[in-house]
């Protein structure tokens, strides 16, 4: 008897999905203007904003087997909304290639700190391909539940930087994410990792323009003032991780590459990058990682 094999986990089949352009890229699939109209929605002026992204109003596909096909063969992105968060562990490189910090090895460290034993059998777990010429070796994802009682500040831990917390990421099963551990029922996140976390800020106010709307500009505020507080000798390394966050939401359509490279650039000057390096060579990190996003990028002259 043949078991049809699915790449994305019965676990997280619920959660909604976006498609990729093309494998290795984090570009959403494009759709037809057509697509726009039959939804009975106005067409986007810029051509980026033409995607399942845009098109299903930021929330994403629901888990088909069409889909989860589409997923293994060019990969695509996990929405959380919310409700799901991803433990991002990195595993930066020194020049020679060799690891800089084992950042799983840490956060293990922090759970046995904390009375407990990781395992990461109880959740789904992904290795991770690493992303070449970019110093990063391969690591882990590890999805979980949110837990309402005990929300989360996003983004890197402040005891390490090279474990993150988000609310979206590549979708396990897409090429290059291998699934190593399916549990019947996702948990909610431990406890010990949502104190290392910390409380979520509170909510950004002013005024913000942009496709996203303000989300987004809340998300590339954050993304910036993370930047800001790189120190010598890691600075050239942050500045690539904000480019290719910032890359993402270029991708999805919801910010334009000049402007978003722009404030990428002026960070880069306030952190002395521009100064130390030049102008050529900021302009060259935020390229290759926007690059790496699937998006084009020319910095003014």
């Amino acid at each position: 008897m043949n078991t049809r094999q699915y790449v994305v986990p019965a676990v997280l089949r619920g959660a909604m999905f976006v498609p990729r352009q093309a494998p290795g890229r984090r570009e959403p699939a494009q759709v037809s203007s057509g697509a726009f109209t039959a939804a009975g929605l106005p067409v986007p002026a810029h051509r980026a904003q033409r995607n399942v992204y845009q098109l299903t109003g930021r929330r994403g596909l629901r888990w088909t087997p069409g889909l989860d096909a589409h997923i293994g063969r060019r990969g695509g992105e996990l929405l959380g909304h919310g409700e799901l968060i991803l433990v991002d562990i990195d595993t930066p490189a020194a020049v020679d290639g060799t690891p800089m910090i084992d950042a799983l090895r840490w956060l293990s460290d922090r759970a046995v700190e904390a009375g407990t034993l990781p395992d990461l059998s109880a959740t789904v777990s992904v290795r991770t391909p690493g992303h070449h010429g970019s110093g990063h070796l391969p690591g882990w994802h590890l999805w979980y539940r949110a837990d309402p009682a005990h929300p989360v500040r996003m983004g890197p831990l402040a005891r390490c930087r090279a474990v993150e917390l988000r609310t979206r990421g590549t979708c396990p099963g897409s090429p290059g994410y291998m699934v190593w551990a399916e549990p019947d029922q996702l948990p909610v996140i431990p406890r010990w990792i949502a104190g290392l976390a910390g409380p979520p800020p509170a909510p950004a106010t002013g005024t913000v323009t942009g496709h996203g709307g303000a989300p987004t500009w809340a998300r590339l505020h954050g993304i910036i003032e993370f930047l800001l507080t790189a120190q010598r000798g890691e600075r050239n390394r942050l500045l690539f991780w904000a480019s290719l966050r910032v890359g993402e939401l270029v991708a999805d359509g919801d910010l334009d590459a000049g402007a978003a490279g722009q404030a990428l650039t002026d960070a880069a000057a306030k952190i002395g990058l521009v100064r130390e390096d030049g102008q050529r060579a900021v302009a060259a990190t935020i390229r290759s990682a926007f690059q790496r996003m699937g998006v084009a990028y020319e910095p003014a002259r």
